[in-house]
């Protein structure tokens, strides 16, 4: 599916949100109605912005 952050996809980052997303949703901590790759997506993009995890984008 496209969406903006398809960059984002294939990272180590990605998939580090991706589940941290699961596991709330899983506990019922959160509800998720935005189609998730949104959502991670948005956190990745936020989290590049940060100098220091420049350097830990990794392809899987």
């Amino acid at each position: 599916m496209s969406h903006p952050y398809i960059k984002f996809e294939h990272t180590e980052l990605w998939g580090k949100v991706n589940q941290i997303i699961d596991d709330l949703i899983e506990n019922q901590d959160i509800e998720v109605t935005t189609k998730k790759e949104y959502v991670v997506g948005y956190i990745c993009e936020n989290l590049i912005d940060m100098p220091e995890q420049n350097n830990n984008l990794q392809e899987d």
